[in-house]
């Protein structure tokens, strides 16, 4: 699948929208090694990993599909936020998962964590309307609206469905898959029930 491809898909399926680090991110691809100044301690703990990887399961659970875990999508969110991300949206990553430790995320119900989540959410979305009035002054003031970091949920959410997505499990599993396509069809019928097409 290629770059541009994969962001159109998961731009989709974040309602047309992406942030603009993670187009940045995901255009510019990875940085090397000298350009990497990190805010997050890579790679990350067990328990790090074992924190992410349950936000991403909730995030798009194992169904009759595989789920975010089946597709090793924590290990994909590091490898992005190690590698492509700049340091300030590693610190908002670093402090989402530090306010969900706070919270014993792990040891939570699974209907505690839903609502934890639920609540990171709503902040993530008032931070979106805060960055939006921002934006503007910014502007006006001839400062770059990437001054502001992605809240956490938002990267969280994004990097869970472009990992999930573009992962071997998600392609062809939790989308309809042809493996050697045929004829180029541009107008085909979707039966009822029928998955979206893998690219």
């Amino acid at each position: 699948m290629k770059r541009r491809d994969a962001l159109g898909r998961v731009a989709l399926l974040m309602g047309g929208t992406l942030s603009a680090p993670t187009m940045l991110a995901f255009l510019e691809g990875c940085k090397s090694a000298t350009e990497t100044s990190s805010a997050l301690t890579f790679p990350f703990s067990a328990d790090r990993k074992a924190l992410v990887s349950e936000v991403a399961e909730i995030i798009i659970p194992k169904t009759d599909t595989p789920g975010a875990k089946d597709a090793k999508v924590g290990e994909f969110i590091e490898k992005m936020l190690k590698d492509c991300y700049e340091a300030k949206d590693q610190e908002g990553f670093n402090k989402g998962l530090e306010e969900l430790e706070k919270k014993d995320f792990l040891k939570a119900t699974p209907q505690q964590q839903t609502a934890i989540l639920k609540e990171l959410e709503k902040t993530a979305a008032t931070e979106l309307v805060s960055a939006d009035k921002e934006k503007k002054k910014y502007t006006e003031a001839g400062k770059e609206y990437t001054d502001a970091s992605v809240p956490f949920f938002r990267l969280v959410k994004e990097l869970t469905l472009l990992g999930y997505f573009t992962s071997e499990p998600g392609a062809t599993l939790a989308l309809e898959y042809v493996p050697v396509p045929g004829r180029y069809d541009g107008c085909i019928d979707y039966k009822p029930g029928q998955k979206a097409w893998a690219m």
